[in-house]
């Protein structure tokens, strides 16, 4: 291994590369690491350097990876893959529990998975649940974990459905009765065109100025709970603050952007059929959140929202 030290400039490199040519943009590989963007930049810039090598080739949007880069990505990816894996089965032999890491958007965990872990807890009493938290666009491959939740086209059959991608304007109870006087906020997510949401609501006087951005689809949320404006309210992330009265339709119309949602799984290897239990009380709970939504506000037709395309 003295000769593996010579060839890197430290072994952060190959953590701060693996995570850029994962999501293939620098600047959510160093949201994911808690360090800044120059800081990625840096290092990736003296690891091409100490190899020789330019691994990424700059630009906008993000960073596309040379065919070095991928060579040196697939390496990597699957070391990594190893390691965790005998790492898991050391915490597992001194905790008895069988660990499953699932990637989901921060938003999915902060409001609709933590509010129930009391529940899931009880459900898998021997599973150590670890995540990938993807605070942006929920993309990106699915090496290295258990469980993931995707978006993908209609035509696309891989995983187990959960339901047709949909939203609905969102606001706390109260907000439009009455409504502000110079006008609803619209809560936006950062990069994110809001004429679709506006469009919903021609009569209420949207205020065009002063709409809140941010970078993170659960700060967005947060912001509608707390009364701060409307937001685009997609379906399996706001469902339960719909359920339980905290968040309420600003209208009648649901949304389809055209996508599915579907959770894929690791169905071989250890623990196997626990990942698999896992995927099926995710499913089953997104699912039964939505059919009481459809019992509360029958105008939103939510029940479509459970069929797939096929069958409508």
């Amino acid at each position: 291994m003295n000769g593996l030290r010579r060839k890197l400039p430290s072994a952060n490199a190959l953590f701060v590369f693996e995570a850029a040519a994962r999501h293939e943009n620098f600047t959510r590989a160093a949201e994911e690491l808690n360090v800044t963007q120059p800081a990625v930049s840096r290092t990736l810039a003296g690891l091409e350097t100490h190899l020789g090598a330019q691994l990424f080739l700059r630009g906008k949007p993000g960073a596309r990876l040379t065919d070095d880069g991928l060579l040196l990505k697939e390496v990597v990816e699957s070391a990594f893959s190893q390691i965790n894996g005998v790492l898991d089965q050391l915490q597992e032999r001194r905790t008895g529990k069988a660990q499953v890491t699932i990637s989901v958007s921060t938003a999915f965990t902060t409001h609709w998975l933590m509010p129930r872990i009391a529940q899931f807890q009880q459900a898998f009493p021997s599973v150590d649940l670890r995540f990938q938290l993807i605070p942006g666009p929920v993309t990106g491959p699915t090496a290295g974990v258990d469980i993931a939740m995707r978006y993908s086209s209609a035509s696309e059959t891989s995983g187990r459905f959960v339901m047709r991608e949909a939203y609905v304007p969102v606001c706390a109870p109260g907000y439009l009765n009455p409504p502000p006087q110079d006008g609803p906020a619209l809560i936006r997510l950062d990069g994110e065109a809001t004429e679709g949401v506006a469009s919903l609501m021609p009569g209420l006087g949207l205020r065009r100025e002063g709409q809140l951005g941010f970078s993170d689809y659960a700060v967005v949320i947060q912001a509608a709970l707390v009364g701060q404006g409307i937001a685009a309210g997609w379906m399996n992330i706001v469902s339960y603050w719909m359920n339980e009265g905290r968040l309420v339709p600003a209208v009648n119309e649901l949304v389809f952007p055209g996508r599915d949602c579907r959770i894929l799984s690791r169905t071989d290897g250890a623990n196997a059929d626990v990942v698999q239990a896992v995927r099926d009380w995710l499913v089953d709970e997104i699912q039964s959140d939505l059919r009481k939504i459809a019992t509360l506000y029958p105008p939103l037709g939510v029940d479509s929202v459970l069929k797939p395309r096929d069958y409508l």
